[in-house]
């Protein structure tokens, strides 16, 4: 199971969420990441804008899981930018590139600068 919820959700608490999983982690020897994964999306609102990278595909990755037995120890996110075909996210700050990217990281682990590269750019982070 791939479950993502954005820290600004206004509707539901992304606090809810992490504290669901914290559950399901101290119910199953407080690991739950061989069958379940949680993804918080930081900015993101509820299922989608907010000043956040909200652009994901959480379906590729939960097949690779389940029919060829890779877990996903990411997940790549990038901006709805000019150009985008799903339209732009008006909630994007102006001073971030239209393709901005960064890894989403497996609760509890978040995106981290590895101290070199260009901050627009997902492999300039790693999940810490």
């Amino acid at each position: 199971m791939l479950v993502y919820h954005g820290t600004s959700d206004p509707i539901f608490s992304s606090d809810d969420t992490t504290a669901w999983y914290e559950a399901l982690r101290t119910a199953n020897s407080g690991d739950a990441s061989n069958f379940a994964r949680f993804f918080r999306v930081p900015g993101m609102n509820h299922c989608s804008g907010g000043p956040a990278l909200e652009q994901f595909d959480m379906l590729t990755p939960l097949v690779n899981w389940v029919e060829k037995g890779q877990a996903p120890d990411s997940v790549l996110a990038s901006a709805r930018g000019a150009g985008n075909a799903g339209g732009v996210n008006a909630d994007l700050p102006a001073a971030w590139s239209a393709s901005r990217s960064r890894p989403l990281c497996p609760y509890p682990k978040f995106a981290r600068y590895k101290g070199s590269g260009n901050v627009e750019d997902a492999a300039s982070f790693s999940c810490q």
